[in-house]
C-alpha cells in the first residue's frame, strides 16, 4: 500500500471514530513519538492504522459489482425518461445514441451502457 493510501485511510478512520484533533495527536505521540502523520514512514503509518483498527473500526470496501448494478438500474430509468422527453419535444433526438451523446457531454463518461 502506498504512503498516500495509508494517510487517506488513517484520516477516514479518525473521522469515522469521531476522534478530535487533540486525541488523535496524543495517540500518535503515545504510539510513535510524533504528532503528525505526515512525518511518519510507511511502517509507522501501518502501525497507526492497526492501532486505530484495534479500536473496533472496520474498513468497508466498495465492490465493483454493486456499482454495476446501480449503473444498470440508473440506465433502465434514463432510457424511458429520454424517450418521454423526446415525445414531448424537450429533446430533439430519441435514439439511444442521442442519450449516449448527452451523457458524454454532461458527465464526461464515454457511455451510459
Amino acid at each position: 500500500m502506498t504512503r498516500q493510501k495509508y494517510l487517506q485511510l488513517i484520516h477516514i478512520v479518525t473521522h469515522n471514530l469521531k476522534l478530535d484533533d487533540t486525541t488523535y495527536r496524543q495517540m500518535l505521540q503515545r504510539l510513535i513519538g510524533k504528532t503528525s502523520a505526515k512525518a511518519l514512514n510507511i511502517a509507522q503509518l501501518a502501525q497507526m492504522l492497526n492501532a486505530l483498527k484495534a479500536k473496533d473500526f472496520r474498513i468497508q470496501l466498495h465492490h465493483a459489482s454493486t456499482k454495476k448494478q446501480t449503473d444498470r438500474a440508473q440506465i433502465q430509468k434514463m432510457q424511458p425518461l429520454w424517450q418521454t422527453m423526446a415525445r414531448e419535444g424537450i429533446v430533439r433526438d430519441a435514439p439511444a445514441t442521442a442519450l449516449a451523446h448527452f451523457v458524454k457531454r454532461e458527465t464526461g463518461c464515454d457511455s451510459p451502457y
